[in-house]
């Protein structure tokens, strides 16, 4: 008998992932507390930065753990944790730099409870409908990215900040109370060994994947941030992009998510870079207000097939015992090509002009859809095991 897609424990993982983002993107409002604190604008961006270092820098310490004590401890200690720290901010009258401290605090709730959340769901799906699977989850962190700006800017405008942070608060606290009755997945391996993170990374042939997935995370973060700007100096406004992305990005994982367990993932991926790639070039070349949208249906259509088709693929080589730190290394590698892009390429931008950073973006894609296109033609007649049933 076929295993279900959706289940029961699937909806309660992704229950805690759609309270985990409803708190990530309400922190949207975060820097307006910290400025009207007596902080300026520097000390704003330290403090949403923060969560950056501790969220990437503690993952190879997290991951192996997940991967021996199990993933529900993780998912409602670190949607406990990252919901109640919001009440910290309750303490300070004025801004002082321990608001950083909680920060780092937060960056490790938030690795622990989303890398916890990655696993269990890859560990809950049937094998043979894992993109489809990981696509469908990632569902939840987008419909609460829709609506967690709203909501913490309608209650920040109505009450004020305790309302705001009490808000926060109480997102952890659903999360929680969600995540107490998620099943710890059942694994063939009896006795998961602590499985070194770098070593895993190096040893098990995951390199050019996480090479990939940290370009696209580049490219993703020149899009999601800086097209805003690019827009704007062009006399064009960037929310059309931004809802033809959103609405995009949802239906494709809704009614194309399969395909990539249908398709050799690697071909799939290959594609979905060229695309992203000349979607990039494409952007420095914009003049029109019906382009930002075509743009958009074209970012959430690539975004909405490349993650998880990439993710699954690093995810089919790896095991029962070993399956928490690759899941890792996948969410960490995009992660570190978003944050460590958004630094460089806002440099660049000063210097060169933002056409110059979409130009470049879009050619390291298409040397990684090469790179892809030759590992793939290498592999030849090597199955698949995104396509093999069970």
């Amino acid at each position: 008998m076929a295993q279900p897609l959706i289940t029961a424990q699937f909806l309660l993982v992704g229950a805690v992932n759609f309270t985990l983002f409803l708190i990530i993107s309400t922190w949207n409002w975060l820097p307006v507390f910290v400025v009207r604190t007596g902080g300026d604008k520097s000390a704003a961006g330290l403090v949403m930065g923060a969560i950056g270092v501790t969220s990437l820098g503690s993952l190879p310490f997290l991951a192996p753990l997940i991967e021996r004590y199990g993933r529900k401890v993780f998912i409602i200690g670190g949607i406990f944790v990252i919901g109640i720290s919001n009440a910290g901010f309750l303490l300070f009258d004025h801004y002082a730099p321990t608001m950083i401290v909680l920060r780092l605090v937060q960056g490790v709730a938030f690795a622990a409870c989303f890398n916890g959340c990655s696993t269990a769901v890859v560990d809950f799906v049937p094998a043979d409908q894992r993109a489809q699977g990981i696509g469908l989850f990632g569902v939840s962190g987008s419909l609460a990215v829709a609506v967690g700006p709203y909501l913490g800017e309608t209650v920040l405008l109505a009450w004020g900040f305790g309302a705001y942070f009490t808000l926060l608060v109480a997102f952890g606290l659903c999360g929680f109370s969600a995540g107490l009755f998620i099943r710890e997945p059942t694994r063939r391996s009896a006795s998961p060994g602590l499985h070194g993170f770098f070593s895993t990374a190096f040893h098990d042939g995951h390199i050019y994947m996480m090479v990939t997935a940290a370009v696209f995370g580049s490219g993703f973060a020149a899009m999601n941030t800086f097209f805003p700007l690019y827009a704007g100096s062009l006399g064009l406004r960037a929310g059309p992009f931004f809802v033809a992305y959103g609405v995009t990005l949802i239906l494709v994982r809704i009614f194309l998510g399969g395909l990539a367990d249908r398709v050799r993932r690697d071909r799939l991926i290959v594609i979905c870079l060229g695309g992203f790639g000349c979607m990039l070039l494409g952007t420095a070349q914009i003049a029109a207000a019906w382009h930002t949208v075509a743009l958009g249906l074209l970012f959430g259509a690539l975004q909405g097939l490349s993650y998880p088709a990439m993710m699954a693929k690093m995810v089919d080589r790896s095991s029962d015992s070993n399956r928490a730190v690759v899941v890792a290394l996948f969410t960490g590698s995009f992660g570190v090509g978003i944050n460590a892009s958004v630094l460089i390429w806002g440099y660049v931008a000063d210097v060169k002009g933002i056409e110059f950073v979409y130009v470049v973006n879009g050619v390291a894609l298409f040397l990684c859809a090469l790179g892809g296109a030759f590992f793939s033609a290498a592999a030849g007649s090597v199955p698949d095991p995104g396509r093999i049933r069970r």
